[in-house]
């Protein structure tokens, strides 16, 4: 049976905006319904440190927030860096993607983020996304119907294959990629941003297709 590690928001990696134990729940949900056995842990640090140490889970989600100068722990990113390098398929949502816009190695891990006094989200709302049905995560997919904060004027790496997007302010923003590192498949979304977001029809329909994507890698 897969197994599946949630790395939720909590500790240094809480902030008061993101009700991490209910989005943590609705991913471990979503993962139990598929057959996966899912363990849903609360402090990143120790966890991603014991990517190094234990036998490693299928699938890796990571479900954070970030506000201040704390990265990752040395052991903690070696843990991670360690798993990604032996080909561990990763899943990053919503916050996580706003996180440590200072560090490089989260750059070429995550392919793309927040920029501080660029990047912005307009009032949390029902909205429709745009999938690229040429995209083998997306193909066949159109118009999705989403509910969350759209994040706008997000930064993505050339290396990223971005497969979602939202219309505002008269651009296409980007608001879901893949990507490699190491040996791994990553899959990055800024969509989640309650419990609420991951019931919307196109989100739950996206994140099946995800998770797809990653297993058949």
């Amino acid at each position: 049976m897969p197994t599946a590690w949630v790395i939720s928001g909590g500790g240094r990696f809480d902030d008061p905006w993101h009700p991490f134990a209910e989005t943590s729940a609705e991913l471990r949900t979503t993962l139990q319904n598929r057959g996966w056995t899912v363990e849903v842990k609360d402090d990143a640090d120790a966890a991603l440190a014991a990517l190094i140490h234990h036998r490693r889970p299928s699938l890796l989600v990571v479900n954070i927030g970030w506000y201040g100068p704390d990265r990752f722990t040395d052991p903690a990113t070696d843990g991670l860096v360690s798993a990604l390098e032996h080909g561990l398929p990763t899943l990053l949502v919503h916050s996580t993607l706003t996180a440590f816009p200072q560090w490089s190695l989260w750059h070429e891990i995550a392919g793309g983020g927040w920029t501080y006094g660029i990047t912005y989200h307009p009032e949390y709302s029902p909205a429709v996304a745009v999938a690229d049905p040429g995209h083998s995560l997306t193909v066949g997919l159109d118009e999705l119907a989403i509910a969350d904060e759209r994040y706008t004027k997000m930064w993505v790496d050339p290396s990223s294959r971005v497969f979602l997007e939202h219309d505002e302010a008269g651009d296409r923003h980007p608001l879901a990629w893949t990507r490699t590192w190491g040996a791994s498949p990553i899959v990055a979304d800024t969509l989640g941003h309650n419990a609420a977001s991951y019931q919307a029809a196109g989100r739950a329909t996206l994140l099946q297709r995800e998770l797809d994507w990653l297993s058949d890698r």
